[in-house]
Order: structure tokens, then sequence, then C-alpha cells
């Protein structure tokens, strides 16, 4: 069977694997020029040698699916252990170590959150700077070799017998409304329209003549920041101190209104120094990236949702489904794979 899947974060990717794995013909096809989604690393324009995680820090692993994923990525060489050294910051700038600090391990990538989309993407065919306009479905008596067909902006197309949709809700709500009117489609279309997102603003920074902190990342309270991860704790970026400075949603918001990158940076380095006191206005170098879909608020009850005949699937798999962490993300993917496993033969 031929899928066509549109996302190549970790849920599409996740899923492309397994479902290669098992003889099908999986192709990715991403927005973006790089791959794996909030597993996303930046790096300095000028010296590709210093990296940012600039979408998720870290991650842990409940669940013994996700736990022997992890333990692969380590025998790969991957990812370690990292956040143990975590830290809060008092609304009087008192910094301590966080009482209340997740027991669970924390996990980051060695040399960049993106090797692992990069890892992933061994498996099938991922087209970057792809960008997906609309679906096309020709029905069960349709004249076609393929059920459906993925409409490109740039006047391509790509054919399908299957499609797997894992991006973002409201990314998703728009693709869904190209494809047909069909009461289970429609359906499905009123049930994502309810997810909504938290926005937020990351910003990197590189310091020279400042010593790189101990502690691995600083957690605040009742701020307009949520987290500042230190880079070179990651065992990384030996110029210079580098941070990544994460927004809390209520701050976000604000900047985002401002509809002015520059001054939305400004804002946040205001509050950086404000709220620690301990890092100058002025950084050597800077850049800031805003998710606008960073954190699903509400999420669905079920793994995946999925449409169509046997023969002319559609799903959709997130971190929109049972919970908004990278490892529900995984789930969803696998999940929706294992079962197109069963059903479907390659």
């Amino acid at each position: 069977m031929v899928i066509g899947i549109i996302g190549a974060g970790l849920s599409g990717l996740i899923a492309g694997r397994e479902l290669s794995r098992a003889g099908h013909d999986v192709t990715v096809l991403e927005k973006s020029r790089g791959f794996g989604g909030r597993l996303a690393t930046r790096y300095e324009s000028d010296n590709p040698s210093v990296k940012f995680d600039h979408g998720i820090a870290s991650f842990e692993a409940t669940t013994p699916e996700f736990k022997k994923f992890v333990a692969e990525l380590m025998e790969q060489d991957l990812v370690m252990r990292w956040g143990d050294n975590r830290w809060i910051c008092n609304e009087d700038q008192t910094l301590m170590k966080d009482p209340a600090a997740n027991p669970l391990p924390q996990f980051t990538a060695k040399g960049g959150m993106n090797r692992i989309g990069r890892y992933l993407s061994r498996w099938v065919e991922v087209k970057t700077n792809t960008l997906v306009g609309g679906l096309t479905y020709f029905g069960p008596r349709r004249s076609r070799k393929r059920a459906w067909m993925i409409n490109l902006t740039s006047s391509g197309v790509f054919e399908a017998d299957a499609v797997i949709v894992a991006v973002p809700a409201p990314q998703a709500y728009g693709l869904l409304q190209t494809a047909t009117d069909e009461t289970d489609m429609l359906r499905m279309i009123r049930v994502i329209d309810e997810i909504r997102y938290e926005k937020s603003f990351s910003l990197m920074l590189r310091y020279d003549g400042i010593e790189p902190p101990d502690w691995d990342s600083i957690s605040f309270r009742n701020s307009r920041l949520q987290m500042v991860s230190n880079e070179n704790s990651k065992g990384r970026n030996e110029s210079g101190c580098t941070l990544v400075v994460h927004t809390s949603p209520a701050f976000s918001e604000v900047l985002a209104s401002l509809n002015d990158k520059e001054k939305a940076e400004k804002e946040i380095l205001k509050a950086l120094a404000e709220e620690t006191g301990l890092f100058p206005l002025h950084p050597q170098w800077s850049q800031l990236h805003f998710w606008r879909y960073s954190r699903a608020v509400q999420t669905l009850d079920q793994p995946y949702m999925q449409v169509g005949s046997d023969d002319a699937p559609l799903a959709l798999t997130g971190d929109y489904f049972s919970g908004n962490r990278l490892e529900d993300a995984y789930h969803s993917g696998y999940a929706l794979a294992q079962d197109w496993i069963r059903k479907f033969s390659s």
C-alpha cells in the first residue's frame, strides 16, 4: 500500500517507520526544511557548532513502549539523561533547587533534538519544503489507481492509497475541509475544531564573558517566563554561555499581539534580566522563534482518528491525542501503525 504522511513530527515519522518495516511504501511530506516537529535544533548563524534545542528541551518515558524506544535511541548514542539539576526561580529572584521537580528521569539528544527525527527518517522517504494545500478523494468507483490525491501548493500532486495527517489540529482541520463532504469526514472536522493550543516563544541566546551556570534548567513561578534551558549543560557549545528562554502562555499571547519580533525579543530579554538578575539585556547573539501551536490544552481521549473504507483510509495522529507530551505523540503514531499493519497487507 502506498501511504502518504503529511507532517514529519515524531508521530508521523514513527507511524511511517513502523508501516515501512511492515512492507508498505511510505512517503512523508513536510512543509519545512527539516523534520522532527518540536524536536527542533537551531544553529548559530555563523557558527554551526553552537546548537540550541528551541522546541522541546527534554522528555520523559513512562510507558513500556516509549521506554523501549528511548532505549533504542540510547543504544544509537542519540540521547542521554539530562535535567537532574533543575532549579526554580522565585518571585524575589532567589534561585533554589526545585523541591517539586518531576522525579522521573529526563532525556535529551546529545547532538541536538533534530537528530531523533533524522534517525527515524532513514526508514521512509521524506520530501521537505513540500507544502500540502489540500486532499482529493476519488471514492470506491474511481477510475484512478490510487484513492487519494495529495495536492501540493507547488502545483504538483502525490497519489496514495491511504493518508495520515500528522500535523497540529488547526492545520489538519484546514486540510480535511478540502477533502470531501461525507458525513464521517464532517464528524472528524467538528471534533478537531474543538482543539486549542497555547502559543510559545523560544529565544536563543549566546553571551560571551559569562560562565555557563551550574544548573540544567530553571522553571519560574507566576512569571512571564516558563523555563530557561542551559544548552551548555548538554555537553555542547564550548563557546560562551548559551541559553534557550521559553515564555509562559499568557506572556506569549501578549508578545504575539505585538506582531513585531524585534519588540518581542526585547520584552523577553527584559523579563529575563528582571526576573533572574543574572543576564544582561544585550547578548552577543540571539534568535527568536514563535511556536503558534506549542502545546494542546484540550486533547482527545483516544490515540488517533480514522475514516474511510478499508482500501482508502485516512487517519489523524499527533500530540493532541491522549495527552500533549512527546510520549503521547509517539503512542498516537505507533498505535495507528499497528492497527493498519493488522488490517492492510503491504
